[in-house]
């Protein structure tokens, strides 16, 4: 045999070593253990993941919350609306009432904002109130579209441990569960029943989950804590 020939034979035997290696190494990795030494702090609440997006029906705040009866003040009517809008924020049925708006009554002029403010389970949720549009015709006997109009946002938003709980069982029931990035073990901190938040802020409470690493067969689990976070309109995210 030729040298050239022994050495292309040598070169084409290393390679396939180390190609069986990195297989081996691969398959290693491949058989995740249940997760042990896992780096960090566990939050204290179990979440078993699954169940549907959580998120509170239209109607069902409509029938905790009557309309306004006829002739009532466009102050009324808004309270109405924010009381309904407090319990889809929330995404859980709990008692929730009027408050008040400053200076009694919601301004008339387009522009105008006002502090209005509902009590939801005895937590005061504050709404600001901008008035978008005002009618042209003001009679008793005016059709509903030419009220004013409204645009509303929460100053706090307020949120029920129940609620965040089943949010994040839902996201993380959105993964593969056989898969390998598969959340394992989800928790959450210990919530107060009731809460209210920054809007457009984090809570200042952590969900998590279990990340996994491997390198030639040496798994590395940590606990990935995730900000509850909830949007300018209020509604809760982790990320």
């Amino acid at each position: 045999m030729s040298r050239a020939l022994v050495s292309a034979v040598a070169a084409v035997t290393a390679v396939v070593t180390l190609l069986s290696g990195c297989t081996e190494a691969s398959h290693r990795c491949d058989d995740r253990p249940e997760p042990s030494d896992v780096r960090g702090h566990q939050r204290p609440v179990e979440i078993r993941p699954g169940g549907k997006r959580p998120a509170l029906a239209g109607a069902a705040a409509a029938r905790a919350v009557p309309a306004a009866g006829r002739g009532a003040s466009d102050t009324e009517r808004i309270l109405v609306r924010l009381q309904r809008e407090t319990l889809l924020m929330a995404d859980d049925l709990r008692p929730v009432r009027p408050g008040r708006c400053t200076g009694g009554e919601l301004p008339d002029r387009a522009g105008a904002t006002a502090r209005c403010t509902v009590l939801y389970a005895d937590v005061e949720v504050p709404w600001r109130v901008r008035i978008t549009d005002t009618p042209r015709d003001t009679s008793r006997d005016a059709a509903a579209d030419s009220r004013p109009r409204y645009e509303i946002r929460p100053l706090t938003s307020v949120h029920t441990a129940r609620a965040v709980y089943a949010a994040y069982a839902w996201h993380v029931g959105r993964s593969d569960a056989a898969g390998p990035l598969a959340p394992r073990d989800p928790r959450c901190d210990r919530l107060p029943d009731v809460f209210t938040a920054e809007p457009g802020e984090d809570t200042g409470y952590y969900c998590q989950d279990i990340l996994w690493s491997c390198r030639n067969g040496d798994f590395d689990f940590a606990w990935n804590d995730l900000p509850v976070r909830a949007d300018e309109h209020g509604e809760v995210s982790f990320e």
